[in-house]
């Protein structure tokens, strides 16, 4: 098998559910603005800026990487978040980016009715409300009235496990099934093959995918030294040992052991 072969073979298995496919797909404006548009069902809309991961560093405070972002025309925003794994409160980490993005592209002294209108996209390959929906659009509501209350920020909510025969569920299944072209989605599928059978393109996601397993390598190493040291840590406290000769055999601060040490008895209470 030569290298361009087996590059295909790899790439073959991949579909635009995957963070580093999808990451790469939606870098081209066009092909995110055929998306949104789906989303949106919007025909008419027309995006200005795309960015993939696109970093917000916060000094001081966690800081968020999110899977695309993009503004349209009348300067509204979108940002699109695909997940695999059921693994986090999601809910709580759109409320997050959605203050992290008012914050990032706020100016100094705006009004606040001069915030931008925010979309917020969730696809997951699990249907998270488990209602049997397609989308979900959640909105805020006075209780008492009932009434809608619109301070421009929407979540919606898109699984790939419920087809309700809508073309955003059309869209979803290609985003699972991530082969050939599809005539509602021409630049979509034009780009998921750009990436799976084109040489060049081919060659461009296959030294991405090769980065991302050496920094997941790196990270999972790192990870199982980390649980190694801290497995240390706890036999020597379990020992009896005194934290300051803890610290020094494993480099550990006293307030760091103090804080396992709390960790582990309070377990064994």
């Amino acid at each position: 098998m030569d290298k361009l072969t087996e590059r295909k073979a790899q790439i073959t298995k991949l579909n635009i559910m995957d963070d580093t496919f999808f990451h790469k797909i939606v870098e081209d404006k066009e092909t995110c603005e055929e998306i949104i548009r789906v989303l949106m069902q919007n025909k008419e809309l027309r995006l200005i800026s795309s960015r993939a991961q696109f970093s917000l560093r916060n000094s001081g405070t966690k800081s968020s990487v999110l899977d695309a972002v993009c503004m349209d025309e009348d300067s509204r925003y979108y940002n699109i978040e695909v997940q695999k794994a059921e693994r986090d409160d999601y809910q709580r980490r759109m409320r997050y980016n959605s203050s992290n993005l008012d914050t990032y592209f706020t100016e100094k002294g705006i009004k606040y009715a001069q915030l931008p209108d925010v979309y917020l996209f969730f696809l997951s390959d699990f249907d998270l409300f488990e209602a049997g929906e397609t989308v979900y659009h959640v909105e805020r509501r006075i209780r008492e009235t009932g009434a809608k209350v619109d301070n421009g920020v929407y979540e919606i909510y898109i699984n790939t496990k419920v087809d309700d025969g809508s073309e955003i569920a059309e869209m979803m299944k290609y985003f699972t099934d991530s082969n050939g072209r599809h005539p509602l989605f021409p630049k979509l599928s034009e780009r998921v093959m750009y990436f799976k059978e084109v040489k060049k393109g081919v060659a461009e996601m296959s030294g991405v995918v090769e980065e991302y397993a050496k920094e997941y390598a790196k990270e999972y190493a790192k990870k199982c030294l980390e649980e190694r040291e801290r497995q240390i840590v706890e036999e020597m406290l379990r020992t009896g040992a005194a934290l300051e000769y803890i610290s020094k055999v494993t480099g550990y601060s006293i307030e760091r052991i103090e804080k396992i040490q709390e960790e582990l008895f309070a377990c064994v209470n």
